[in-house]
């Protein structure tokens, strides 16, 4: 296994797909790894890749969108089913540490009985993480579309959504996750090695543009639809004459 690298586990957009699973990725650093989003599939597509979860130590979610988080409690329960005794570090949304405390107690993964600690750790914009590799998260406007229900029915939520910007090894990494649009993440992206970028809600035509005017090593096109919209954004990617896009599927893996 390489020393430092991302894998892809779910490339699907959140209409959930046959032979796709939803948001999730792998950032390995050294011995450690770290789960970045756990949506539909992701644990299944975890094991078909031969990984090990007792060497997963923590995991980041960008938002609680079902396609982004569904199998968190799975993934916990795979690590305490294969005999986890370390603490595990969920890094979640700060809006999301009541609810989901409430809901491991709901699942029967209450955490006083599990025998290993489970820290929720509730982050927000500009929050940093630093050891192996460094995250910053970045608060981008997925989900602001939320607010006129939010208001209407007075409902706790605070729409937080972040991008993630990483540095391992000397690479620099950015992971959009949802945005609403270009404008979320389009002054970090000049620059950077690696791109992982969500598809489904940005204006792809403006993509394009954009990626031929800033320096970057990698873009990882990902969150995908269906087989017609895949062959429509190859096509797309074609006529650039770009060659640096790469379709995500499951089980891409990339050294950094």
């Amino acid at each position: 296994m390489l020393s430092n690298m991302f894998v892809v586990l779910g490339s699907s957009s959140g209409m959930s797909q046959a032979n796709r699973a939803t948001s999730g990725y792998i950032l390995q650093a050294g011995e450690s790894m770290t789960l970045i989003d756990c949506g539909g599939g992701v644990t299944s597509s975890f094991l078909k890749r031969g990984l090990d979860p007792l060497a997963v130590d923590r995991v980041f979610i960008s938002h609680t969108h079902s396609d982004h988080v569904c199998e968190l409690t799975l993934f916990i329960q795979l690590i305490h089913l294969k005999g986890r005794e370390q603490p595990f570090d969920v890094y979640i949304p700060e809006e999301f540490v009541e609810p989901f405390r409430s809901y491991l107690n709901a699942v029967y993964l209450i955490p006083e009985r599990v025998p290993f600690t489970i820290n929720l750790i509730g982050y927000h914009h500009g929050f940093t993480y630093n050891d192996g590799f460094t995250l910053k998260a970045i608060a981008n406007n997925h989900l602001s579309v939320y607010e006129p229900w939010i208001k209407k029915l007075n409902l706790p939520n605070k729409m937080q959504c972040f991008s993630l910007a990483i540095e391992l090894n000397g690479k620099t990494i950015f992971y959009t996750s949802d945005i609403r649009d270009l404008d979320d993440v389009k002054k970090y992206l000049d620059g950077q090695d690696m791109i992982i970028i969500e598809t489904t809600h940005i204006d792809l035509d403006a993509f394009f543009e954009l990626a031929q005017t800033v320096k970057v090593g990698k873009f990882i096109l990902t969150h995908l639809g269906t087989k017609e919209e895949v062959f429509e954004l190859e096509r797309k990617t074609r006529a650039t004459h770009l060659q640096n896009i790469v379709m995500a599927y499951e089980g891409l893996t990339i050294e950094i």
